[in-house]
């Protein structure tokens, strides 16, 4: 009996000191858990009206900065590339004038202008003209404009005209309507025929080639022995 009261006296003790010993400990735990909530309840009440302040401020914003990037000018590449250019090697331009006479246009390669469908500049230049009765004119030039709305042709850098009576003329510019058989130049122009050569500072050729006009500043040399038809 003795003995089961010491052990019963043991067992209070040692059950004391159980709770002695554990009890401070949960109460700091307890405590730094309390101190952790406490500041991350604080830290939320700050961070979360910012959080929330930023998503108002970029939907207000986007409206504006969507506007602005849909304004931004396109770069010359971009609109180079929206406006591409077609391409054309060896092209042939077939047609017939007021007189249902026909002509051909030729060249080596064409552009076409991007914003005129009919229009097209060309290198390598050749056009030939065809009359009724057989006569023809050939014109060569190193560039030339062509637009078949208006069937106007014009002609730059080294231009050479040809016709089957023998007559051939020189120059820099000149702009042949395909329409009306005519070429105009104001620039310095050269040529020669059978009877001579010929320079000026403007020429004129009308109903392809049956009258050819000289003007301003005419200087004219007569082969010897020639004689006019």
């Amino acid at each position: 009996m003795a003995g089961g009261i010491e052990e019963a006296a043991e067992f209070s003790v040692s059950r004391h000191r159980r709770v002695t010993e554990f009890a401070p400990r949960n109460s700091e735990m307890a405590l730094t858990t309390l101190t952790k909530r406490r500041r991350y309840v604080h830290f939320m009440k700050f961070v979360l009206p910012l959080l929330a302040l930023g998503t108002v401020a970029v939907l207000v914003a986007w409206p504006q900065l969507a506007k602005r990037h849909v304004a931004l000018p396109l770069t010359f590449s971009e609109v180079d590339t929206a406006e591409a250019a077609l391409v054309m090697n060896n092209p042939r331009y077939r047609g017939t004038d007021a007189k249902d006479q026909p002509y051909v246009v030729t060249a080596d390669r064409a552009i076409q202008d991007p914003q005129d469908k009919q229009q097209v500049t060309m290198d390598n230049v050749q056009a030939d003209l065809t009359m009724n009765n057989g006569a023809w004119w050939s014109l060569t030039a190193d560039t030339g404009l062509y637009h078949g709305g208006t069937k106007l042709l014009n002609l730059f850098g080294n231009i050479n005209v040809y016709g089957d009576n023998g007559y051939q003329m020189h120059g820099t510019s000149a702009e042949v309507n395909l329409n009306t058989d005519e070429l105009a130049s104001d620039e310095k122009v050269w040529g020669q025929s059978d009877l001579g050569m010929i320079r000026a500072n403007g020429l004129r050729i009308r109903d392809k080639g049956r009258v050819i006009i000289f003007i301003n500043g005419v200087n004219t040399t007569i082969l010897p022995g020639k004689k006019r038809g």
